[in-house]
């Protein structure tokens, strides 16, 4: 992910460290984003099982198999418009009409010295040249028709191909479908297509401090909200998202149910219990039935996130905090679940915009904060930006990337991902 150079905003910004700055030896260990991303990428190696479903059911799958045009779009020579299909010489001569055409008529051969009354979309008669539209023309008593010139060789005709040719290709392999598309294939034919199955995601959570929706809640105890959040992510990228509840703080018990749901799905997704240095079950239960690699990337928010197997499941790790839990998995999860879905394209479209604010305290991670863009086209962040903060996101449209260690100053560009980029296929 590329960034724009800065001013650096020294004539009235001051220059300050992190209040708490990490050990360098800390940042060694750490992964960029683009390394991060890269990493997972590179593990999504095999495609999903494929399907064959009809065209019907095609908006927002992707194609397991490249596609061509079988025909020809048009199939065949038609008018562009009403009016009447002549020859060149036939203008300002009053001619007889010798034929009416409709679309879906098969049209005769166009007499000598006539013309053929036709509508648009219907085949041309052979000995056709031109349509003159019926704004262009005058019938006399008698019924025969005058035509205004001039008379262009081709004029509002469509061509045969014109639009498509046979066997030209239309969409490749992990290609998403979209509303045109599915229009494009019925143009030519299809009618059952090979895509690709669904991905199988299992969302759990774990700890004894949650408690479900509806419940009461005891000293100490907090609201799951991390699981239905991350389970209407999943579900809005196509997949099929299982709900595994909440595990107790138990070794054993969450090593079964791993174990199960690693059999049933083909990939698990929880939030909090696996940061870099905590001791915790849910990283000796994961270890134990697979395995676990715990990076700390330079992203605020985010940070820890853990990556592996249990059993034929990958195993996915998100911070705990929900907005950490969110952008994390706007920027890791989505693409590595879109790409193991067989879709190609996974990068969210973004803009490069003009920041209405200024940033001079920059962090050494990059950021990424929530705002809009503001009445005047700039950029403006949220008044608030802590990873418990949940309303952020709520009150925010994209996410407002901060390069690491660069000062902004009000004016800059930088890049926006709006929500809608992040929280659909493409």
């Amino acid at each position: 992910m590329s960034h724009q150079n800065f001013n650096s905003c020294s004539a009235h910004v001051t220059h300050e460290r992190p209040a708490h700055p990490p050990a360098l030896a800390e940042w060694d260990h750490m992964k960029t984003l683009e390394e991060a991303l890269s990493h997972l990428l590179g593990r999504v190696n095999h495609m999903p099982t494929t399907e064959r479903i009809g065209l019907s059911e095609a908006h927002q799958r992707v194609l397991a198999s490249a596609i061509q045009s079988p025909i020809d779009v048009p199939g065949f020579d038609n008018s562009a418009m009403d009016g009447y299909a002549c020859r060149l010489d036939a203008e300002g001569i009053p001619l007889p009409v010798s034929q009416r055409i409709a679309a879906g008529d098969a049209p005769s051969p166009l007499a000598p010295d006539s013309v053929a009354r036709i509508f648009t979309g219907a085949p041309l008669p052979e000995g056709a040249q031109a349509v003159v539209m019926q704004e262009r023309t005058t019938i006399q008593d008698d019924g025969r028709v005058v035509l205004s010139g001039p008379i262009e060789l081709g004029q509002f005709i469509r061509r045969t191909a014109g639009d498509l040719s046979r066997g030209q290709a239309l969409f490749p392999v992990g290609h998403l479908l979209q509303s045109a598309d599915v229009a494009l294939l019925a143009s030519v034919g299809l009618s059952v297509l090979e895509v690709f199955r669904p991905l199988r995601v299992g969302v759990f959570s774990s700890g004894d401090e949650l408690r479900q929706p509806g419940s009461a809640l005891a000293p100490g105890q907090i609201y799951d909200s991390n699981r239905p959040m991350i389970m209407s992510l999943v579900r809005a990228l196509g997949a099929q998202a299982s709900d595994l509840g909440c595990l107790p703080d138990a070794l054993e018990t969450t090593r079964a149910a791993l174990r199960e749901a690693g059999q049933a799905h083909d990939v698990l997704i929880t939030c909090g219990g696996v940061s870099v240095g905590e001791e915790d079950h849910m990283k000796a239960a994961v270890s134990a039935e697979g395995a676990l690699d715990l990076w700390k990337i330079m992203l605020r928010p985010g940070r820890p996130f853990a990556f592996g197997r249990v059993r034929d499941a990958t195993f996915i790790g998100l911070p705990g905090n929900p907005v950490s839990a969110w952008v994390t998995f706007a920027l890791l999860v989505r693409p590595y679940l879109l790409r193991a879905s067989g879709q190609q394209r996974v990068e969210p479209e973004s803009l490069l915009l003009e920041s209405g604010f200024d940033w001079p305290h920059p962090d050494a991670r990059r950021e990424f904060l929530r705002g809009w863009i503001d009445a005047s086209g700039r950029l403006a962040h949220h008044p608030r930006q802590d990873s418990q903060v949940l309303s952020s996101i709520c009150e925010s449209r994209g996410l407002i990337e901060i390069p690491p260690g660069q000062p902004v100053c009000r004016g800059d560009r930088l890049r926006y991902i709006p929500f809608t980029a992040l929280l659909s296929r493409g």
